[in-house]
């Protein structure tokens, strides 16, 4: 029986909702906050001198100190940023592993669940971590969290293009025989208020946790160990919240495997079967490209401005705590406020991601700015006025970016492609972390990394402005056609043709 056209009920999407509760403080508050921090100052406690003799000496702001990295060392700094890079290149891995699977059946929730539970439980673990030696173990339980975390979201993520495709207003809209252009515009306006919703729901709940956690902290009078326990926190809140999405999300059945397919290949097979298509998908794919490089961007900001205040401008971990409670409140703001203007002024999606992308590359020319100037992220206030501006904006940025990617790709390829969607965005990706982590070890100065933040921030909204949407939806269609043609099959258009 397949359900995977049943129309959303409020319920489910309640569900859904309140999974993001559930898990974006493990992006708020764990990997964005607290790990970066552990992890450098782990690998600084076991640290040395670069004299590779002498213990690190974190009493010095801007300290200069390396630390073992399997035969190597490497920057304490780095070593935080070369752990993520490596996290999110084995999410590559198992994204790809799994994402086409979930198209499949009804692998979609019991994947989204299995992860969750694995992510949560090896966040908890953090709290298990009692002595710098054990540095090793942080960087082991980053990479199992952010990977397992990074691959849930994919299969929640591929939830908008289904519920935006099966809401009661769309189907009404369809079956009242409105024009492609008017379904179009309901679609948008629909994906984009449950996208806006999920995200401000959840940075509701990394508020809540960081400033639960700024309490925790406080009362262990800002030792490190606070940091470890807050990290758990997180894990314990997201362990707790998988029940409502347990029980109130649909197991919506897709088809089932190809016969003759083998179930640990053939994800593989079709994302290179989908990637061999790009000429057919030329739009989609030239999205994708653009979001590579402006997620990283995003994410790699993140992790730098943290590990930038924390050595170069000498911050408490209590100021950097309330720096990360303010980008949360700001992101809650901005979504709501930008979706408003969006409205009042009816711009479509790509228009808004072109005017928050290139807002958001001003960030690293003012941070180059420091080279020369007084100012330029060289004082604690100006660090408050990055997290308010760049909070403000990228919460709306990313809901448009994951509404409008949704609404160019094939019908029946959302969890493959949110795959590779994915591969590039929660936790930080690959690039940017590698590049900055060997800017950081070569130089021993942060401020060097904005040059390739500029270059990661400004060449995507050349790419973006490029992509012809209606074009690429049209591309889609004709791609599923074409799919049901080979396989024999007739494609469903609406609701009603599908076998309940």
């Amino acid at each position: 029986m397949l359900n995977d056209d049943l129309p959303v009920t409020q319920k489910e999407l309640r569900g859904w909702y309140l999974y993001n509760l559930a898990c974006e403080v493990y992006y708020v508050a764990a990997i964005t906050v607290f790990i970066p921090i552990i992890l450098e100052n782990l690998a600084s406690d076991a640290g040395f001198e670069l004299d590779h003799v002498t213990p690190c000496n974190k009493s010095q702001i801007n300290y200069k100190c390396d630390v073992k990295f399997g035969p190597i060392f490497v920057d304490t700094a780095s070593y935080s940023l070369f752990i993520i890079s490596i996290s999110v290149f084995l999410q590559a891995i198992i994204y790809i592993a799994f994402g086409s699977l979930a198209d499949h059946g009804n692998n979609q929730k019991k994947f989204l669940l299995t992860f969750s539970y694995i992510g949560a439980l090896s966040t908890t673990a953090f709290i298990t971590i009692l002595s710098p030696e054990l540095y090793w173990l942080a960087g082991l339980l980053t990479i199992i969290s952010n990977v397992s975390f990074g691959t849930a979201f994919v299969f929640y993520l591929a939830y908008i293009p289904t519920f935006t495709r099966v809401h009661p207003r769309v189907i009404d809209a369809k079956n009242a025989g409105k024009s492609s252009d008017e379904i179009n515009k309901v679609e948008e306006e629909i994906a984009n208020e449950i996208s806006s919703k999920s995200l401000i729901i959840g940075c509701f709940a990394g508020v809540l946790i960081l400033t639960l956690c700024a309490g925790v902290v406080r009362l262990m009078h800002e030792a490190p160990y606070s940091y470890r326990v807050s990290t758990a926190i997180c894990g314990v809140w997201w362990l707790l919240n998988l029940t409502f999405p347990l029980l109130w999300l649909k197991d919506r059945k897709s088809p089932p495997l190809p016969s003759g397919e083998n179930f640990v290949f053939y994800s593989w097979k079709r994302v290179a079967k989908t990637i061999a298509s790009t000429r057919q998908l030329w739009q989609t794919m030239k999205f994708l490209m653009a979001w590579f490089l402006l997620s990283d961007g995003f994410n790699t900001i993140v992790s730098v401005a943290i590990l930038f205040g924390q050595k170069q401008l000498g911050l408490s971990l209590m100021e950097l705590l309330i720096t990360a409670i303010i980008i949360p409140i700001c992101i809650f703001c901005g979504a709501y406020v930008i979706l408003k203007i969006q409205q009042y002024f009816d711009l479509r999606t790509k228009t808004m991601i072109l005017i928050t992308a290139s807002l958001h590359s001003l960030i690293p020319i003012y941070g180059l700015i420091g080279f020369v100037a007084p100012f330029g992220l060289k004082n604690t206030w100006e660090v408050w006025m990055f997290a308010v501006y760049f909070g403000f904006l990228l919460g709306a940025i990313q809901s448009y970016c994951r509404v409008l990617f949704g609404s160019i790709m094939p019908r029946g390829h959302e969890n493959e492609l949110f795959s590779l969607y994915e591969i590039t965005d929660k936790g930080s990706s690959w690039l940017g972390p590698l590049v900055t982590g060997l800017i950081s070890n070569a130089t021993h100065d942060l401020r060097y990394t904005y040059w390739f933040l500029l270059v990661m921030m400004t060449v995507p909204i050349a790419i973006i402005y490029t992509v012809d949407v209606q074009k690429g939806k049209d591309d889609a269609e004709s791609f599923v056609k074409k799919e049901y043609e080979i396989l024999g099959q007739k494609k469903p258009s609406v609701v009603k043709d599908i076998i309940i």
